[in-house]
């Protein structure tokens, strides 16, 4: 699991993922240099405990902003977080990825079981008083916020609320919530298609049962001994894991309730068979069997009732004050590149 998860779920260090640099690469071919970074226009929005440092234009810095309150107002409904709960101030960099390589220091890119095409580097770090997000723009049309979306998804999971889940389902909700269609007023949309993903089993294999792993599989504690694997198999784990995401955030919001308690007393060490009795009035193979007849290529279409507060107009910041915060940033996180 620990190659699907790619890291220990409790680990507050920032998380990496290297991303293939195709769509670049095509990009400097059709004569689409990038700027010098420090000719580059960054822009500062503030606000409702969010602060967003984006490379680029007011409007797409507006956006950034937009999608980040968001994806936060979708994680406070759809993992249930008590009314209570008040997540830490956020601070974002969506910036161009020569400038993330030459601030942060990433580790080596672990055998993950999900590779996303359409993203660039991305980092997060969460502390009990600040979170910390790195990422760049998407290079195809859609997709410019798909790794900010990713990594703050990531940071968000490791809320108090859903700290104790399972790995596994943290890989499937992160990347359920990087798949979402974020719109105003409030709308969360995901298209079953997004299943499918890059994964490398053709269609008619994803079809047979006997390619998805039983919930008992991936459904493990925090502390569970990790297995190696190869990787055919680190995919099919991952399709389960996003599987099942499609099929907590497709539950009414109290089958959801049921469904995250279940998650959190296994996550924490209850045996699977125990937790869905307790949480579902369900033996094991009944939940089991509900899993593998659910049905995932469906959309999900959601209204959350937030009311997403007007974005500030950007202020204009310069590169040197960017790059001297990335810097403070970094060094409090003990993860500046040596």
């Amino acid at each position: 699991m620990e190659e699907i998860a790619g890291k220990d779920a409790q680990s507050p260090t920032s998380r990496q993922k290297f991303r293939r640099f195709l769509p670049y690469l095509l990009t400097i071919c059709l004569g689409g240099v990038a700027r010098d970074v420090a000719a580059a226009t960054y822009w500062q929005v503030q606000q409702s405990g969010i602060t967003v440092f984006v490379q680029g234009d007011k409007d797409t810095a507006k956006r950034f902003a937009e999608t980040t309150l968001r994806l936060q107002s979708a994680a406070r409904w759809l993992f249930n977080w008590p009314e209570n709960h008040q997540e830490p101030p956020v601070l974002i960099f969506a910036v161009d990825e020569s400038l993330l390589r030459r601030t942060f220091q990433y580790p080596t890119e672990s055998n993950s079981a999900y590779t996303d095409y359409t993203a660039g580097h991305e980092s997060w770090a969460r502390t009990p008083s600040l979170i910390v997000v790195a990422a760049s723009m998407g290079y195809r049309k859609g997709e410019e916020f798909r790794s900010l979306k990713h990594a703050y998804a990531e940071a968000l999971l490791r809320a108090e609320p859903t700290h104790d889940w399972p790995p596994c389902v943290h890989v499937g909700m992160s990347l359920l919530l990087a798949s979402a269609e974020l719109t105003p007023p409030n709308r969360f949309y995901v298209s079953g298609e997004k299943l499918w993903g890059p994964f490398v089993m053709p269609h008619d294999i994803w079809n047979s049962a006997r390619d998805i792993w039983n919930p008992e599989r991936f459904l493990v504690p925090t502390n569970a001994q990790r297995e190696r694997m190869p990787q055919w198999e680190l995919d099919q784990g991952a399709y389960s894991c996003v599987r099942l995401g499609f099929m907590i955030a497709s539950a009414i919001p109290e089958q959801r309730t049921a469904i995250e308690r279940m998650l959190t007393a296994v996550g924490r060490g209850m045996p699977l068979g125990e937790a869905t009795m307790s949480e579902l009035r369900q033996t094991l193979p009944e939940f089991t069997a509900g899993y593998r007849k659910f049905n995932p290529y469906q959309d999900i279409r959601l209204d959350f009732p937030d009311e997403i507060p007007v974005t500030p107009e950007p202020v204009r910041v310069t590169s040197e004050d960017v790059r001297m915060l990335m810097g403070k940033m970094c060094s409090r996180l003990n993860n500046c590149r040596k």
